[in-house]
Formats: C-alpha cells, sequence, structure tokens
C-alpha cells in the first residue's frame, strides 16, 4: 500500500495553492506554465485535507476465448486488450480493444472457410487493469505453471489513436515486428507504417549519429517494457516474450483517463474515420497469424544480442558519468564554490562530500555478450540452411520447445532485489520510474542508488543469464543442423 496519499487535481485548483506558497523561487525546469511566480515554499497558508476513500470489494470479469491449435494445441499464442476504463474509455482502451475484437472478428471468417492455427490462439479482455491490472495479473498467476509451459508470446494493446506505430516488447521478436511494419500501409500518409515510423525516428534524433544508426541498421528498434498495462505479469513475473503496441503521437489531446476520453472527442479530434483502428488490427493480427501458423517460430537473435550490447555500454556509461559527477561535486566542495555562490540572505547549505562510485567487474557481462553474439549468428545460419529443406517435424518441435524457452531462461528464481515478483533480469519497470523500464534493472538501479555492493553480483546475475541464452541458442542451431 502506498504511504503517502496522492489526489490528481486540476489546475484551477492547484493555482491558489501554488500561488499561496512562499520561498525562494522554484528552478525553471521545476516551473509550470499558471501566471504564478512558482515558490519552493514554504507559506503562511494553511490547507485542511481530507481523505475519503471507497474500500468495497467487486468482482472482475475477464473474457478468454480459444482457438485450438491442428498442429501444436499445446503452444499458446495470447492476445489481450482490458475492457475496463476510467470514466468513458473511448480511447483508452476501447479504440484498441475494438481492434482485438475485429481481429477475432476476421480469424472467425478464416475458420469458417475451413482454416485451422497450428497453435493454439487465445484471445482476453482484461477486466480490472486500470486499478493495478487486477484481470491479467490474476489469471497469468492462476494459469503460471501451464502458461509457462505453454505461451509462446504474449501481444498486448492498451489504447490507439492516429499517427505512428510504437512498439516495445522483447528484443526476441523485434526483426517479426518490422517485418510486419513493411506490410502494413498507413492509412493517410500512405506509405508502409515501417517507412514512417523510420521517418519519426530520424525527425526526433538529437544527433547525426543517431541519425546514421537508424538509417545503418535493417531493423528499426522497439523500446523496453517498464509496466502500466496487461503485458506486465507475462514478461516480469512469467517471462513470457510480449509485446505493446499501438498508433499515437498526432492527436495529443489532455483527455487521458477523464470524463473527456468520450466518442465525441475520439470521432472529432483523434482517428475520426477509424482507419487506425483498422491499421491496428491489420498489424497485430498479422504477427497473431505468423506466431500461429508458422513452422519454426519467427524468434530471432541477432537483435537481441545487439541490444544487449547496447544495454552494457549504457550501464558502463552510467557508472562514468556518477563517477565524474561525484568526483567533480566533491571538488568544489574543496574549493568552497558553493559557500561563494550561496545567497547571504538566503544561504543554502553545501552537499556533503561523497565516496566516487567504485569501478565495478563487467568482465563477466562482456564474455556473456560475445558468447550470445556467436551463437546468434550460429543460429542465423542455421535457420537460412533450413528454410532450403524440408524439416522433419520433430525437430521442428525441439527447436520450437527452446526458442519459448528464451526468454524464461532470462528469469531469476530470487527475483529482483527488494521485489521478488518482478524475475526479469534484462527488463523491469523501475522501482521509482513508474511505468518507465529499466534494462538490466539489478545493476542499473544499483548504481543509481548507490548501492555499489550489489552491482557486482547483479552483473554477474546478468551475465549468468545471458551465458544461459547464449547455450539454449545453441543447442537450437544444433538442431537445425542436422541432417
Amino acid at each position: 500500500m502506498t504511504r503517502i496519499p496522492v489526489q490528481p487535481i486540476s489546475y484551477g485548483d492547484a493555482q491558489p495553492l501554488l500561488a499561496a506558497l512562499a520561498g525562494r523561487v522554484a528552478p525553471g525546469s521545476w516551473r509550470g506554465a499558471l501566471p504564478v511566480t512558482y515558490h519552493v515554499g514554504p507559506g503562511p497558508a494553511k490547507v485542511h485535507l481530507k481523505l475519503a476513500f471507497n474500500w468495497d470489494l467487486k468482482p472482475v470479469n475477464d473474457v478468454v476465448a480459444r482457438i485450438p491449435g491442428s498442429v501444436w494445441p499445446d503452444e499458446w499464442v495470447v492476445r489481450g486488450n482490458h475492457h475496463d476504463g476510467w470514466v468513458n474509455g473511448a480511447e483508452d482502451p476501447v479504440s484498441a480493444l475494438s481492434a482485438m475484437l475485429e481481429e477475432a472478428r476476421g480469424l472467425g471468417v478464416l475458420l469458417k472457410e475451413g482454416w485451422k492455427p497450428k497453435r493454439t490462439i487465445v484471445y482476453c479482455a482484461w477486466d480490472g487493469e486500470e486499478p493495478m491490472l487486477l484481470g491479467s495479473t490474476e489469471w497469468a498467476e492462476a494459469h503460471a505453471d501451464e502458461l509457462q509451459q505453454k505461451a509462446v508470446a504474449y501481444l498486448n494493446t492498451d489504447s490507439n489513436s492516429r499517427g505512428y506505430l510504437g512498439t516495445s516488447g522483447s528484443h526476441t521478436l523485434e526483426h517479426l515486428v518490422n517485418e510486419v511494419a513493411r506490410e502494413v500501409d498507413d492509412p493517410e500518409a500512405k506509405v508502409p507504417v515501417w517507412k514512417r515510423a523510420q521517418a519519426h525516428a530520424l525527425a526526433g534524433a538529437s544527433s547525426e549519429e543517431d541519425r546514421k544508426a537508424i538509417r545503418a541498421r535493417s531493423d528499426l528498434r522497439i523500446e523496453a517494457l517498464g509496466s502500466g498495462s496487461d503485458y506486465t505479469a507475462f514478461i516480469d513475473h512469467l517471462g513470457v516474450a510480449s509485446l505493446n503496441l499501438g498508433y499515437g503521437g498526432e492527436d495529443e489531446g489532455g483527455i487521458y483517463h477523464s470524463i473527456y476520453d468520450d466518442f465525441y472527442w475520439y470521432t472529432h479530434f483523434s482517428d475520426t474515420e477509424f482507419v487506425y483502428g483498422r491499421a491496428l488490427a491489420q498489424t497485430v493480427g498479422l504477427l497473431v497469424l505468423r506466431l500461429a501458423d508458422t513452422e519454426l517460430l519467427p524468434f530471432e537473435l541477432g537483435d537481441f544480442a545487439d541490444t544487449m550490447q547496447e544495454y552494457t555500454k549504457d550501464l558502463k556509461t552510467l557508472l562514468e558519468r556518477k563517477q565524474q559527477d561525484v568526483a567533480e561535486r566533491n571538488r568544489e566542495v574543496d574549493d568552497g564554490v558553493f559557500q561563494a555562490t550561496s545567497d547571504p540572505r538566503r544561504p543554502t547549505l553545501a552537499p556533503p562530500k561523497e565516496e566516487v562510485p567504485p569501478h565495478l567487474n563487467f568482465a563477466p557481462l562482456e564474455n556473456a555478450l560475445v558468447a550470445l553474439q556467436r551463437s546468434a549468428e550460429r543460429f542465423g545460419k542455421a535457420r537460412t540452411g533450413a528454410e532450403g529443406r524440408a524439416v522433419p517435424r520433430d525437430v521442428l518441435s525441439r527447436v520450437n520447445a527452446l526458442l519459448i524457452k528464451s526468454e524464461r531462461v532470462l528469469l531469476s528464481p530470487e527475483g529482483l532485489p527488494r521485489r521478488p515478483w518482478y524475475r526479469h533480469l534484462l527488463y523491469a519497470p523501475g522501482t521509482y520510474a513508474g511505468y518507465g523500464a529499466k534494462t538490466m534493472p539489478g545493476a542499473r538501479e544499483a548504481i543509481e542508488l548507490k548501492r555499489y555492493s550489489e552491482a557486482d553480483p547483479e552483473i554477474a546475475r546478468i551475465a549468468k543469464a545471458l551465458q544461459d541464452e547464449a547455450a539454449l541458442v545453441d543447442s537450437a542451431a544444433a538442431e537445425l543442423e542436422r541432417r
């Protein structure tokens, strides 16, 4: 339970409270746009805050539908979107839920025409997402053993609007997302959604180096998953490869989780013709079909290995900046910089000196990355070689079983420090970041929170998981290399 109550309020209610604050003028980055001078306090005003809570227990209702697989019924492709919303919920979640229902309707038409998926497809409409991901989490925990044995992937949507395709998720699925994005046309720009997403990334790049990287890489990068929607239990707790997808970016209207998120706003200011809803149904529907019907599961390890290289560079850079910042601040304390720049009329205290962060041992992680890159290249060659010949079904079954486990080996049974429910060693929501993702979270947060004694053990745990991943990928490659 939260220890400090939090209540969002309107700017009209906030303005007199902010105007009553005195003290030092707030730094520029702390100021908003209201017509008051922003201070950091304290002030003379007293505010009485009355809190009232409703602790009633109410049932939540998930709606789950299955299409049995005809070849591998014990391999599941799970697709979900929540159906509950704050107030009206036109954009969040109905815009994406309606796209999911259209996917399901399309598969129903195919079923009537005689098609049957090779793998079981499970469609889920979750309840209780807005309070705390209740419906999906309880379902995933109740079926945890079965899901860890059978779930190939979980595909999530949450809301949808106009604009660019945005994707976050497991990087073993990054190449698959790029393939599908090249095949779906943007309904208004009339170019593949992949091309438009690339153009959006180029327009938002902050340096020439970033733009070169975007142009040089054949696949667009997808973001890591944090939390905030129904994929959380699947990837963070169960180690099921997951994606979260949606269109947006061109209709920001300030209606999020408010009474204004209604049908009128959506049909006048957002996806007015529902064409991006159709695009979402096409995009995720193709992903579902690829995962359900392809003989060899479309997991690709090259993008994954490349992303792990980037995450490791980020960790090293974070540590170096911490070391430089602490060393510089200590020097400024010694030089009297804070004392000399303090306002004599409103004096401030200099920060205490800190111990400069120690050097950490990244060698286990670097060795694991070498092994992972080598294994990814081997599997890529074996996969290409297998495309030109008939692979026996028993071999396919063994390889697919290994690929399904490729996300599971990235879990730790002990979980992350101080939050054992979160077990993924590569992706997690930040402890203090809400929805935001932390990559290689155990090591990253050890550095950020100055728990340096935890950092080396966490780096070693991540390295062990990546070594296990490399060994699994080698096993899959060896199966495909058999003649």
